[in-house]
């Protein structure tokens, strides 16, 4: 059993070959914002680095979003369009939920961020079961940042004693973030930041994800791999304002 994960929801592509042993193969793009022109050649690089051909694939797993809403579209449309050609199955892997395989061993609240512009973030709050499962304490979708922080602080102060931010949005949001500890915190609750290796999407911890989600029989047809953006486009939502202006003339 290989599994073909594709990660293409940041600023930097990479795929990674996983199998039922959790051996992982990866290559990185040094590129940024140019996964269509890329990440083919990196899938036949990946697959030269684990001795293994197309058609020994048994599942394409595609990183779902959120993120770039142009880089999800290249992932997922990748995924689903090897999926088709090989006939073989895809799972969606939820992005933020991958970022608890970049550290696996903390015992902490992960808490990924992503820079969705107009002072919000996708952003959500999880953390490690004693089972290995992934808890999920504060829903992952779009918030203003200032209602995300809000939901963590309730989480936080029900006994958890330290968060790590992950993501994109910590540059952006670095300042605020260490502004609403002092103010809001109990001082025992240690917030911290990820480092570079660590902080943002990986091809590999999708892979893992995906094995997991492969276990328990989480698969879908290519046709059922659908991007989740977890909010509309920013044309989109013009036209959406646009209408309801007309509509109320």
């Amino acid at each position: 059993m290989n599994i073909l994960a594709i990660e293409t929801t940041g600023v930097s592509a990479s795929v990674a070959v996983i199998n039922e042993k959790g051996q992982i193969f990866e290559e990185y793009s040094t590129e940024t914002l140019n996964h269509l022109q890329f990440l083919m050649p990196m899938v036949e690089k990946v697959l030269e680095k684990s001795k293994l051909q197309i058609n020994d694939l048994t599942a394409i797993a595609a990183s779902e979003g959120p993120g770039s809403f142009t880089g999800i579209r290249i992932g997922v449309s990748s995924a689903r369009a090897l999926a088709q050609a090989l006939e073989i199955d895809c799972i969606s892997v939820p992005t933020l939920k991958t970022f608890l395989y970049n550290i696996e061993n903390y015992k902490g609240v992960f808490c990924p961020i992503f820079d969705a512009r107009r002072s919000q973030v996708y952003g959500g709050a999880y953390k490690w079961g004693t089972d290995h499962s992934i808890l999920q304490l504060v829903e992952g979708k779009a918030y203003m940042l200032a209602e995300l922080l809000k939901l963590l602080k309730v989480v936080l102060e029900e006994g958890q004693d330290e968060v790590t931010f992950l993501g994109d949005g910590v540059e952006p949001y670095k300042a605020q973030i260490e502004e609403w500890q002092n103010s809001s915190l109990n001082s025992n609750i240690q917030v911290k930041f990820a480092d570079a290796e660590s902080r943002y999407q990986k091809s590999s911890s999708v892979a893992k994800l995906a094995l997991e989600l492969f276990n328990e029989g989480k698969i879908c047809g290519y046709n059922e791999l659908k991007p989740n953006y977890m909010r509309k486009a920013e044309a989109e939502r013009k036209l959406d304002e646009a209408r309801a202006a007309r509509d109320k003339r």
